[in-house]
């Protein structure tokens, strides 16, 4: 059942969610000239000034909405904001990354972001210092984006199956150490693992995974590194590696967890993506005004 609600506010809908007994609500606001959507994720005992985490949804993808993500934000006290991309020349909703489809695109991922944090922590009386971005394929395309030309956007950047185009590596040295995360499948086929110069994919040109995290350690003047193995959650004859880089002079920490023989998804048959990119972020959460 739908139900449509004209506010003042904007147009707000509701779609009952079956998977964890909350509805999805639709929010517009007004974007230079057009008008976008949001859902957005409120737990029940939601405080103000609370942390925000924004998700960035793949290339034309139907998933919108992560219920793992919800039940996190549930228990630790978060609220999640769930934008719609723009669509571009073949009408696939998707973020300005570097996509040949996107060349008509007529959009500022970096102000946009800036204009829906706004429109999210005022409305909603959420903590601007406490905002972060996670991102799934051309999400975590976008973190990546957004940590080279707007790194102060947001507290801390995840990505999961996401790429650094190599027009913003090479264009946009990174201006200020930013914590950043990344989780990829070493067997991916869409997006990777050891990068695409001669654009082979139709994607554009990007660099390999690791490079693309170590880019982000050596901008963060990380000094120190360690590996640790162990097996995926559904199969113990497959591992997952995480390399972290520490011991920068910020404290910004880099991490790149290495789905052995990975696809292209969101690997929550491997590890508790949603805990894991939230336990990365909450190691960046500045003191509440209350608490100051």
């Amino acid at each position: 059942m739908k139900k449509l609600i004209i506010s003042l506010l904007g147009a707000i809908s509701f779609l009952t969610c079956n998977a964890d007994k909350k509805e999805i609500v639709k929010y517009e606001f007004a974007y230079g000239d057009t008008i976008r959507t949001y859902a957005m994720y409120l737990p029940d005992t939601l405080r103000q000034n609370a942390p925000l985490v924004i998700y960035t949804h793949g290339y034309g993808s139907k998933t919108r909405w992560r219920t793992g993500l919800n039940a996190t934000a549930e228990r630790e006290g978060f609220a999640v904001c769930y934008p719609d991309g723009a669509p571009d020349s073949r009408g696939k909703d998707g973020w300005k990354v570097g996509y040949p489809p996107q060349d008509s695109m007529n959009i500022d991922e970096a102000d946009f972001f800036a204009k829906l944090k706004e429109e999210v922590c005022s409305r909603f009386n959420l903590s601007r210092e406490n905002s972060f971005m996670a991102g799934m394929s051309n999400g975590g395309d976008l973190c990546y984006q957004l940590a080279f030309t707007a790194p102060g956007l947001f507290r801390a950047y995840a990505s999961v199956a996401g790429l650094l185009f190599e027009c913003t590596y090479l264009n946009n040295p990174l201006p200020q150490a930013v914590p950043f995360m990344e989780i990829h499948g070493d067997a991916d086929k869409t997006s990777m693992w050891e990068g695409d110069h001669d654009n082979t994919g139709g994607w554009g040109s990007y660099i390999p995974v690791p490079l693309a995290v170590s880019t982000m350690a050596t901008a963060n003047r990380c000094c120190s590194m360690r590996t640790e193995t162990f097996p995926t959650l559904n199969d113990p004859t497959r591992t997952v590696t995480r390399t972290t880089y520490y011991d920068s002079p910020s404290g910004f920490d880099v991490e790149v967890y290495r789905i052995e023989g990975g696809a292209h998804s969101w690997h929550v048959k491997d590890i508790d993506t949603h805990n894991v990119v939230w336990r990365f972020f909450s190691k960046y959460l500045l003191p509440s005004k209350e608490d100051r």
